[in-house]
């Protein structure tokens, strides 16, 4: 049974008043001996504070939400254990919430995370969303009582703070690496069409090859879900409907599939296939042919998703802000001059 602080009164011959003032820490006149006998006391009686009656009183539980799509993705566990480490360093706590990538589930996630009284939101949305879905995020964030941050993947309609990669960019580099070393048919594997950060790559894929003054190979773009099979599948129609001599996929993952897709078909990589990922997960740098791929923060983004959670809790007329981060590319032994 939970000790309480009429258990610690009863205990030391004290009023309830007497404890409470010293637990919490609060201005009392009693002697050093009795508090002494109180610490002393609670920390026998195994005593620790309701933090929900603590959170009524303060207004505040020194908890956060987490939403994110698949925490078996090494971008969204980097990203967490960021948010994690310095939410601690801050004495706050986290509830996490994974949704599986469903908008549907994000949705309730935010509604069940209000009603535990947690004092913001971090969310990293799901990536197939509709135009119903968007309004219904919509709706939620903009008439939140308590901040909402994004993370990775926001639409700017929302009125929350937002962090994010230069998506653009980090496709723009991905390419003109691969176009630089000759190759000029390269087949792209998407994320889901409705995703921002899919678009965005896109348009960096596309940027690279107008800088470059090369024209876009036609039909050269297949879809994925930033899943490992669907880079597997896209790899297979590739090989089957092209003549791409590499690949860039819009994520590590499906650079996996893509990779083991090549394997089973007897393929090298990169003398037979260049390949390029994007966020540079943890087993990136561990394949038999390290990836070349692009650089994301993730730990870092994370760590400054959680500190703009908490100044907005602090300061809740805080301006809503855009944070965006520069990627880099790491090359790797996978990309290579086309044969």
């Amino acid at each position: 049974m939970r000790v309480t602080l009429k258990d610690i009164a009863r205990e030391t011959n004290l009023s309830v008043t007497t404890v409470s003032l010293v637990l919490n820490q609060k201005e009392c006149r009693v002697s050093d001996s009795t508090r002494s006998l109180i610490l002393k006391t609670a920390e026998k009686m195994h005593y620790y504070p309701n933090q929900l009656a603590v959170g009524l009183v303060k207004q505040e539980t020194k908890t956060i939400g987490l939403i994110i799509p698949d925490i078996s993705n090494h971008f969204f566990a980097n990203l967490a254990l960021g948010i994690d480490d310095e939410m601690l360093k801050h004495d706050r706590n986290i509830i996490l919430s994974n949704t599986n990538d469903r908008p549907e589930r994000d949705l309730k996630s935010i509604q069940v995370l209000k009603s535990r009284g947690v004092d913001a939101i971090i969310l990293a949305m799901a990536s197939n969303v509709d135009q119903t879905h968007i309004r219904s995020y919509k709706d939620i964030i903009d008439n939140s009582p308590i901040p909402i941050i994004a993370v990775d993947r926001c639409n700017p309609a929302f009125n929350c703070s937002a962090l994010k990669l230069n998506n653009k960019k980090g496709a723009y580099n991905a390419v003109s690496h691969l176009l630089s070393l000759g190759h000029r048919n390269i087949a792209c594997i998407t994320g889901p069409a409705n995703s921002d950060s899919t678009q965005e790559r896109l348009a960096g894929y596309e940027w690279a090859y107008r800088d470059a003054g090369i024209p876009l190979p036609k039909k050269y773009v297949f879809h994925g879900d930033y899943l490992r099979h669907s880079g597997n599948d896209a790899t297979k129609q590739i090989l089957n409907e092209t003549k791409a001599t590499a690949i860039f996929a819009f994520n590590d993952l499906m650079a996996l599939g893509a990779y083991h897709c090549l394997r089973q078909e007897g393929l090298s990589i990169p003398d037979d296939m260049s390949i390029v990922g994007f966020d540079n997960i943890d087993f990136s740098d561990m394949l038999e042919v390290p990836l070349t791929t692009v650089n994301q923060p993730t730990y870092k983004i994370g760590q400054e998703a959680a500190r703009r959670a908490l100044l907005e809790i602090s300061s809740p007329e805080a301006e809503k802000q855009t944070i965006s981060f520069e990627p880099h590319l790491i090359i790797r032994k996978s990309t290579a001059k086309p044969r």
